[in-house]
């Protein structure tokens, strides 16, 4: 018969052997390489638009003489020049010429936006390590073999025997 503390014993000797698996990636880190590439994409959109601009006008006001026969401005009575435009006036030989009125127009703009977006990529390649047997390693397992095989011959011979003297008593 077994004893109990055999038994507890022999349970402590194989329990003792295992481990959790975390404790064995602790103990034992696999070879591991990583390897990270940062690609940068640039995205460029090119964008336009117009902007109205609004009616602009000036005025100039003048009193006009005649002077030997060529018109002469007596006197300037008012001048208002607008947001973007500045009147002008001008009398040569006999022949007024002014500018100030600008029509509403618009603004072609145009501009680029550029975006620039990054990528990570990282790549891990993990390494099995082969674990190669040596000759005396080698040897052990044959012998072992071996021994196994006479363990079980002899065991099975025992057992035949046995049998042998139950079934018929000599």
């Amino acid at each position: 018969m077994i004893k109990p503390g055999f038994l507890i014993l022999l349970l402590a000797a194989l329990l003792s052997g295992c481990i959790t698996q975390k404790r064995c990636a602790e103990r034992y880190p696999s070879a591991e390489r990583s390897n990270i590439y940062v690609q940068h994409d640039t995205i460029t959109n090119v964008k336009d638009s117009l902007i109205p601009m609004p009616a602009d006008s000036g005025l100039i006001k003048a009193l006009l003489e005649c002077q030997d026969g060529k018109v002469v401005v007596k006197e300037i009575l008012e001048v208002k020049p607008g947001k973007r435009v500045v009147p002008f006036f001008s009398v040569q030989n006999n022949v007024l010429t002014t500018g100030a009125k600008i029509d509403s127009s618009s603004i072609y703009f145009a501009w680029k936006e550029t975006h620039i977006r990054e990528s990570r990529i990282e790549s891990r390649t993990i390494e099995k390590t082969v674990f190669k047997v040596s000759g005396f390693q080698n040897f052990l397992i044959w012998s072992g073999r071996i021994a196994w095989a006479v363990i079980v011959m002899l065991f099975a011979i025992k057992l035949i025997r046995f049998y042998i003297k139950r079934k018929l008593p000599l």
